[in-house]
């Protein structure tokens, strides 16, 4: 009786261990931003408002915020900028790529044991700052 409870009991901290450590989560595959082409003038400006939405390894998808960790960044700063949450500004004239990132691991607690291992999984769109 004895034996039993003591495999009951190492089964039960090894799965405990295993999920602990990541495994069994979903991993994100491919991240798709959108609008895919978007222009925009400098002047008057106006915000481009971009999302990105996260494909899993299970088929699942979702949109991913800063919340979650995905930051954005843009090709040209003296063409574009763009803020943590997505919103693009056109600053100068000519052609950006808008680039989304995933982090490389998301918290559990925010995401619901999400496990990104590949550090660079981004999507990319563009956009076209012209002068009017």
């Amino acid at each position: 009786m004895k034996f039993r409870a003591l495999q009951v009991l190492f089964i039960s901290i090894t799965a405990v261990a295993w999920l602990g450590c990541g495994a069994g989560h979903r991993t994100i595959t491919q991240l798709t931003v959108s609008p895919q082409m978007a222009s925009s003038p400098v002047s008057p400006p106006t915000d481009v408002q971009y999302t990105v939405t996260a494909t899993f390894d299970n088929n699942t998808s979702r949109e991913l915020t800063v919340a979650d960790g995905l930051t954005w960044s843009t090709s040209n700063t003296s063409i574009a900028t763009i803020s943590d949450n997505g919103s693009a500004t056109c600053v100068g004239v000519g052609l950006v790529n808008i680039t989304a990132q995933a982090p490389a691991e998301l918290d559990i607690s925010v995401n619901n044991g999400v496990n990104n291992t590949s550090p660079k999984v981004t999507g990319t769109a563009q956009l076209n700052c012209t002068a009017m």
